[in-house]
């Protein structure tokens, strides 16, 4: 049927493009031919807007007019499935005919005006309004309307309704406008009351109905039959029974009984089950095996000579022998499963009879659905050639950096029989997503200092993707006018001289207004003496144990910093993950500014120049280790990486410093269970171990502001304790464990974490003892906080919205803080800065 309508739209095109051209031809003889286009104009266009077909149109525009370019532009326009006709005409844009106008007369296809379900009680409007994908407004389309049929009978069977029956009316309520009517005969609607078993003696009913999808009615469940749902019942008692040996299990039949009453028609399902006898596993022997031995086979067997047969665990032994010999190009051979039964003594064997043939090469990679991004884009995160060996630990490799590159929703593998036996064609399919992100309005800014404006307006243009090469180009603006303004544009090269060497160069203007301590009042201090404290405070003492202050205490400056860096990256593939180094260095000079007369900083760093122009430069280096499955949301996997940076390169810089920061991570499924087609139960347990230090440059004491020094700022580290934000130092403890429960897949999940925080105000005392004799980092140190909260995994979006109760060990005795919400709770929203 499909068919024959093609044909016939076809021979429409080509009949009416055919008498179009004629009458022109008959005047000046294809004078159109070889003339550029200037415009597309539609006639006869009522519900459709021009402006809709611009994308279409706009790409033919100052082209050469030739057949095969009115061919593909009709074709789009007859793809689009707006129109029922379409008539087509030339006319010369100028009396000099330099160029011509396309003018398209067209016949509109039926908008819908309304949608009707008729006949339903079972279901609502809404709930059917929701499963159909015609719209009211939307073009009406006949084969939406079988899929709209197709998808209320399905809901309707998921309901309980077996044998409803569904047909669909268009009526002509309009010159261009239809109603949808779906006539719906629902019949009985069929709930379970009861579900039985007979012939089990091994396992009571109530242990095989745990294993059934079909429930019985009852107040938590509606009761619904589904024939799909069954037969996955059955198999699901079957595998019950051969995963505890008993192999011959089978149900021979599931009785229906229809018993009628006022709440309609229900069923009792009665399983008749064979469950036949235990049997003990008498292990598996090889044939044909030359190339592995037989012992490294059988290393791969777990299941232990003797044991209850359990039937999973030996299909997944017996799929690593075929993964091995695929693993190592071994992708053609024959590997037989001959299962042996010894009734007499209920022993269950396997015999592998394996034929052995040579290796397959990969003769071709053939790529297709890649429209924007380039074929060496892709080519180049594969380490694999035609040539090669086939190797499936490289293809899952390729599949785990293609999907990083986020530049794909789905990379499809698959293999086909070369042009000669051991030559096999390497075939990926793509489905690409968007890459250029425009984002305009308003955002939170992130900021971790509490006494800014936490809302900013946002312009920003980035794509990750830049023509399709690979390399990504940004332009940013942020803004909350009040507190901080910042202007950066960058640009990543990812890929040089052919190897994973990337090369970026960005730049950056940032104004800020910030808070900080004051030294007005006497005792005047320099600020950087062991009994110093600023004005607020009456002793040392009193500063050291309360680091909040009143504002009135608290002085104001502006900064501003202009920078130009340069940073360069370079990956290698190992058999522990992804190990990469990059490198950089940031050129820039700041100027903060204070007014003299009314405030003297504490901080003897930011006290030393006002309102003066200083070079500030930093020089940063790092290692990693990834082997996480998904970087920016990992299911599983670990990631190790050092950094140092060195700020502040020459003498006459204000700031002299090294800071470390090490990070451990590690995600493992805890589990992941199928609900739907689309979408999985999943658990994933991450746990981060991370420390960061202020250390010296070698030959220079440590100068740096106390902005720049570490901090818990309650919303990225030890979430909740804001007030800690204050009290900065030099070493910084950032531990977290999170459970995290993705919703909605690749967009939101629910996380549950706690957090252990702790930082080290005084320098040198890292660990050990300090300079009273008194241990360092104790559980007094720490500042923990629990809880749960929604975090968007959408790496363009990476925020999380919290709900933290907070407390510290004093004493020995767990100490809970309050908090302004319910249970003296803390909401905390805060970009995700790092998965």
């Amino acid at each position: 049927m499909k068919i024959r309508v093609i044909v016939f739209l076809l021979f429409i095109m080509f009949t009416t493009a055919f008498f179009a051209f004629s009458q022109q031809s008959a005047d000046d003889d294809e004078w159109y031919l070889g003339i550029p286009i200037r415009d597309i104009i539609f006639t006869g266009l009522k519900n459709i807007s021009a402006s809709e077909l611009d994308g279409v149109v706009e790409p033919f525009k100052r082209r050469i007019f030739d057949y095969s370019v009115f061919w593909e532009l009709q074709g789009r326009l007859y793809a689009l499935e707006y129109f029922d006709q379409i008539e087509p005409s030339l006319r010369r844009a100028n009396a000099s005919g330099s160029e011509l106008v396309i003018v398209f007369n067209v016949v509109e296809r039926p908008v819908i005006e309304r949608i009707n379900f008729i006949g339903i009680s079972g279901a609502t409007r809404r709930e059917l309004s929701q499963v159909i994908i015609s719209r009211v407004g939307e073009v009406f389309n006949q084969a939406k309307l079988s899929v709209d049929v197709d998808a209320i009978t399905n809901r309707y069977i998921e309901l309980g309704y077996p044998n409803v029956a569904v047909t669909a009316q268009d009526v002509q309520t309009s010159d261009l406008g239809i109603t949808l009517n779906f006539h719906i005969t629902e019949n009985d609607r069929i709930t379970i009351s009861r579900i039985e078993f007979q012939g089990n003696s091994r396992y009571s009913n109530n242990i095989l109905r745990s294993q059934m999808s079909l429930r019985p009615r009852s107040i938590l469940n509606s009761g619904a039959f589904q024939e799909a749902a069954l037969l996955a019942d059955i198999e699901a008692i079957t595998k019950y029974y051969r995963d505890r040996g008993y192999i011959d299990a089978i149900i021979r039949d599931v009785t229906r009984t229809f018993e009628e009453g006022n709440r309609g028609t229900s069923l009792v399902l009665t399983f008749m089950i064979d469950e036949g006898n235990e049997y003990r596993f008498g292990g598996v022997t090889f044939d044909g095996n030359v190339i592995f031995s037989t012992d490294q086979l059988s290393r791969l067997i777990t299941v232990s000579p003797g044991s209850i047969v359990n039937m999973t665990r030996l299909e997944i032994d017996l799929q690593k022998i075929s993964d091995l010999y695929f693993e190592n190009g071994y992708i053609f051979n024959s590997i037989v499963r001959n299962p042996e039964k010894n009734t007499q003594a209920q022993i269950f064997s396997v015999n592998v009879t394996i034929v052995e043939r040579g290796r397959a090469y990969i003769e071709n990679i053939i790529i297709i659905g890649n429209n924007k991004t380039r074929d060496n884009v892709i080519l180049r995160e594969i380490e694999l050639e035609p040539g090669d060996v086939f190797s499936r630990t490289k293809i899952m490799d390729a599949m785990r950096n293609l999907f990083n590159l986020q530049y794909f929703s789905m990379v499809m593998p698959d293999t086909l029989q070369g042009s000669t036996e051991n030559l096999m064609d390497l075939v990926l399919t793509f489905e690409e997503q968007p890459t250029t992100d425009i984002q305009f309005g308003l955002s939170f800014s992130g900021s971790a200092d509490p006494n800014t404006f936490p809302v900013s307006g946002l312009l920003k243009w980035t794509d990750r993707n830049l023509a399709g090469t690979g390399n990504e180009f940004g332009v940013e603006i942020n803004s909350t006018v009040i507190d901080s303004s910042s202007f950066a544009a960058n640009y990543i090269h990812r890929w040089l001289l052919g190897l994973p060497l990337s090369l970026g160069v960005s730049f950056a203007a940032n104004f800020s207004r910030h808070t900080d301590y004051m030294n007005n009042s006497a005792p005047f201090f320099h600020g950087n003496e062991p009994y110093a404290y600023p004005d607020g405070f009456t002793s040392f003492e009193d500063f050291e144990k309360s680091r909040t202050l009143s504002n009135e205490y608290l002085m104001s400056y502006q900064r501003w910093f202009l920078s130009l860096a340069f940073s360069t990256g370079y990956r290698w593939p190992t058999p522990f993950g992804i190990f990469g180094t990059s490198g950089g260095l940031r050129f820039g000079v700041i100027n903060n500014y204070w007014d003299e007369m009314e405030f003297r900083p504490f901080d003897p760093v930011l006290r030393e120049s006002n309102n003066v122009w200083r070079p500030r430069n930093i020089l940063w280096l790092s290692l990693s280790l990834d082997q996480r499955d998904i970087f920016f949301d990992p299911s599983r996997g670990y990631l190790l990486s050092q950094r140092f940076g060195f700020h502040g390169i020459f003498p006459e810089e204000r700031e002299h410093y090294i800071r470390s920061d090490t990070r451990t991570q590690f995600f493992h499924t805890v589990f992941n269970i199928p609900v739907t087609e689309r979408w999985n139960f999943k658990a994933v347990l991450g746990v981060q171990l991370a420390m960061s230090l202020i250390l010296e440059q070698p030959g220079r004491e440590i100068s740096i502001e106390r902005v720049n020094q570490l901090a818990i700022d309650g919303m990225f580290i030890g979430r909740g304790w804001s007030e800690e934000f204050r009290n900065r130092g030099y070493l910084l403890f950032d531990n977290w464990v999170e459970l995290r429960i993705p919703l909605l897949r690749g967009l939101l999940a629910w996380d549950f974490f706690f957090d252990a925080v702790a930082i080290e105000s005084e320098r040198g005392y890292y660990f050990g003892t300090n300079s009273s004799g008194e241990s360092n980092f104790t559980l007094e140190n720490f500042r923990f906080g629990l809880g749960g909260g929604l975090r968007f995994t959408i790496p363009q979006f990476p925020i999380r919205l919290s709900l933290v109760k907070r407390f510290r060990i004093e004493d020995d005795t767990v100490q809970w803080q309050p908090g302004p919400l319910f249970w003296g709770m803390d909401f905390v929203m805060a970009f995700a800065m790092s998965y």
